[in-house]
């Protein structure tokens, strides 16, 4: 291991940076660096066995600029080692981690410390912008908050923040050196509930979170199982906000979880992968999300969620690749709703119209629309007798008196509805009733 160290100095702010095969970004992160608006912090370049140039660029910069540091480490294949090399090495008030493939705004640095010391924060969350990163979509938050609800924290897991240093190692944290999934923000999660102050510095853009492709330090085929674990030990942390738990394991749950189980994933992966994420995904809802949590997901998570504790991906693969073609095919039966084998009465809903045409017929709409439902038995009401009708809503039989057309799937009647002017066909008068429901009388 062969380190160049400069004199140290007490400083505010030190930014560690895991350097591994970068060379086509890391100039650009370099000069976002030097040209930091802060008159006090360094910057460690901790490289992990780089074999394109990354290196030799290190130390070009650690040789013209003593704010530079840079150790050359064997490859560990993952952020955590190099990260934790560098906060070992620091001496400053502060910790920021930057990726090498990033770039930062000038007064980044200063915005922070300067926020966190007039403050006494001890997490600082920056104003992010992400670019290129596929599920990264959330718009950056300009908006200062000196005491952050922690449902807004656990949105941001990516390392990108001020730590102050004395919570920082008061909380004993260092990243795991494992190689897992999401090991920055394990760290990051537990940061936010080790009872500190988590604040947002919210005036300006500061940092640039780039989607880029390459090498990555820590690239390797994801394991679901092993991803499933790094969620549980997220979510696990955030068991320690009891009043928030719930809503934050259940943002977690359909964010690092569910999406896999969708129609952009699912489909796609090989049948173990398949496999691998409907159990991670059923492992997490038995420990972290009971079925009353469940309810208050989106239709579509909901119904993943469901299928996922039924541990069979040839199932989960069908609904996704059905919700993918928009056809997620709903059936009446021993009067509930179901959804292949889910239970579903919570998410289907349905509503048959006429519009102001009553002889072409009932549209059958859905709640959610890319769910689908067979075309329903229509039946006109009158005082406790039912009359079948064609699919033109023509009485099959003679009308004595004013009926209420009916869509009927197995047990279930709903009345039709209909918001056009009375109409006077084939000796039929349609018209709408005080409900809005279309009523027929024979003429």
């Amino acid at each position: 291991m062969v380190a160049f160290r400069n004199a140290p100095a007490v400083i505010d702010v030190s930014v560690i940076v895991p350097v591994f095969n970068k060379g086509p970004y890391l100039p650009e992160l370099i000069d976002s660096l030097r040209a930091q608006t802060s008159d006090s912090f360094d910057v460690w370049l901790v490289d992990d066995g780089s074999t394109d140039g990354s290196e030799s660029l290190c130390d070009q910069i650690a040789a013209t600029d003593d704010r530079f540091h840079v150790l050359h480490q064997p490859n560990s294949g993952w952020p955590g080692r190099p990260r934790n090399v560098g906060i070992d090495l620091s001496e400053s008030r502060y910790l920021f981690f930057a990726d090498a493939d990033d770039w930062c705004e000038p007064s980044l640095l200063a915005d922070l410390v300067g926020f966190a010391d007039a403050h006494d924060s001890d997490v600082v969350l920056p104003v992010v912008i992400a670019e290129g990163h596929a599920f990264s979509a959330r718009e950056s938050v300009y908006e200062s908050n000196v005491d952050l609800d922690p449902r807004e924290a656990f949105l941001s897991l990516t390392p990108h923040k001020l730590f102050r240093r004395a919570y920082f190692e008061g909380l004993g944290l260092r990243f795991t050196e494992d190689r897992v999934p999401l090991e920055d923000g394990q760290l990051v999660a537990r940061a936010y509930v080790g009872g500190g102050r988590i604040s947002r510095f919210g005036e300006r853009l500061g940092y640039h979170y780039m989607g880029r492709e390459g090498t990555n330090i820590s690239y390797a085929p994801r394991d679901p199982l092993a991803h499933g674990r790094s969620v549980a030990s997220i979510m696990a942390s955030a068991r320690q906000l009891p009043e928030h738990s719930e809503e934050i394991i259940l943002d977690l749950y359909r964010r690092k979880l569910l999406r896999y189980l969708g129609p952009r994933q699912l489909p796609h992966m090989p049948a173990e992968r398949q496999g691998a994420y409907v159990e991670a995904t059923a492992q997490i809802a038995d420990e972290f999300v009971d079925e009353a949590a469940e309810a208050a997901l989106g239709p579509w998570p909901r119904l993943a969620s469901r299928t996922a504790r039924l541990r069979s991906p040839e199932i989960c693969v069908a609904l996704a690749q059905a919700r993918a073609d928009e056809l997620v095919p709903a059936e009446r039966k021993d009067g509930h709703w179901f959804i292949g084998p889910v239970p579903a009465d919570d998410i289907v809903v349905v509503r048959p119209r006429v519009r102001r045409t009553p002889e072409k017929g009932v549209k059958v709409t859905t709640r959610p629309e890319w769910v689908r439902v067979t075309a329903p038995r229509l039946e006109f009401h009158i005082d406790g007798r039912v009359v079948d009708s064609d699919e033109h809503l023509r009485p099959l039989h003679r009308l004595d008196g004013q009926a209420v057309a009916m869509a009927c799937w197995d047990d279930l009647e709903v009345p039709i509805s209909y918001d056009g002017d009375e109409v006077v066909i084939n000796r039929l008068r349609y018209a709408q009733d005080e409900s809005g429901s279309l009523t027929v009388t024979g003429a």
